[in-house]
């Protein structure tokens, strides 16, 4: 059955794949803004340009980025991806946005000294991810119930990963908390982009979509948009082994050379994240969910309370 025009199911779905691009948005406004102002106000032998998008939370964009992270983190948990593998990236991908929200960059001491708030940060630290285990907990609890048969089946596989996941966070911040500060962050920031590589690698191998007459595609045809998929998931991925490596390497042997290239690593990673999540909202703008999507949250059982 076609979604009916005004259809609130419909419109909610437009509205949070709408609300990621636009808090993406949101944050490099904010990053553009307060660069041209440590440019304006620093000295030119002064460092005016952060190293990384994750050094701001240190300065007046703190606000902007951390929200835009939880906003981020929220809506890729809410929207619904194909059953399988897509689902659970999407879901794994929201909770490191999180990781990477609650657990800031480490920094130098010495980069500290007029920053009061740099001081409590293991303090800081322990509370938000101690709350977000706990209500995480409780979340995943809820959401194991009505599905608490497929532990015991191959379906549950994406239960168990959650559960060790949530259950290694916990251990790895109470065990060592000194490896967490200085770990976690980058850990996360990684895993979050491997997803989303993934996710848009699986949108670039969904062949299901031609199959469905109700959806009108906008601008492409449905082949065009897998070609486009494929090409970001590869260019995503090759931007982000080879922007770590090439920065591993800077850092080590020319560190003065371009401090900044975690930065741009971030930057454009962001900016293709963006133009997939663009195309991909054109692209099931009149039908809300993928179509493989659909079709299987109406066959599989598995989702019913029992």
């Amino acid at each position: 059955m076609a979604i009916k025009q005004g259809d609130p199911a419909r419109l909610t779905y437009r509205y949070l794949r709408v609300a990621i691009v636009a808090v993406v948005l949101v944050l490099f406004v904010s990053l553009v803004m307060q660069i041209v102002a440590d440019h304006g106000r620093l000295g030119s032998g002064e460092e005016w340009w952060h190293a990384s998008i994750s050094a701001y939370f240190y300065s007046p964009v703190q606000s902007i980025f951390v929200g835009t992270l939880v906003g981020i983190g929220t809506c890729l948990i809410a929207i619904k991806g194909r059953r399988g593998a897509e689902e659970v990236l999407l879901n794994f991908a929201g909770m490191f946005a999180f990781a990477v929200a609650f657990v800031p960059t480490p920094l130098d001491a010495a980069m500290c000294t007029d920053e009061p708030y740099c001081l409590d940060m293991p303090e800081r630290v322990g509370n938000n991810v101690g709350t977000l285990l706990l209500v995480g907990g409780l979340v995943v609890l809820l959401s194991t119930w009505p599905r608490r048969r497929d532990l015991l089946r191959r379906e549950g596989f994406d239960l168990w990963l959650t559960w060790l996941t949530w259950a290694a966070t916990g251990v790895w911040l109470l065990a060592w908390p000194a490896s967490f500060l200085a770990v976690a962050h980058y850990a996360a920031a990684v895993l979050l982009f491997a997803c989303l590589v993934g996710v848009a690698w699986i949108n670039g191998s969904d062949h299901a979509v031609t199959a469905q007459a109700l959806e009108r595609l906008r601008g492409m045809s449905a082949a065009a948009y897998r070609v486009w998929y494929r090409w970001i998931a590869v260019l995503m991925a090759t931007v982000l082994v080879v922007g770590l490596a090439t920065m591993v390497v800077l850092d080590r042997y020319y560190p003065e050379l371009f401090p900044q290239t975690l930065f741009v690593v971030e930057t454009v990673m962001m900016l293709i994240f963006a133009l997939f999540w663009t195309l991909q909202t054109i692209q099931f703008w009149d039908i809300g969910l993928p179509a493989r999507a659909q079709v299987e949250d109406r066959k599989v059982p598995g989702d019913t309370p029992v």
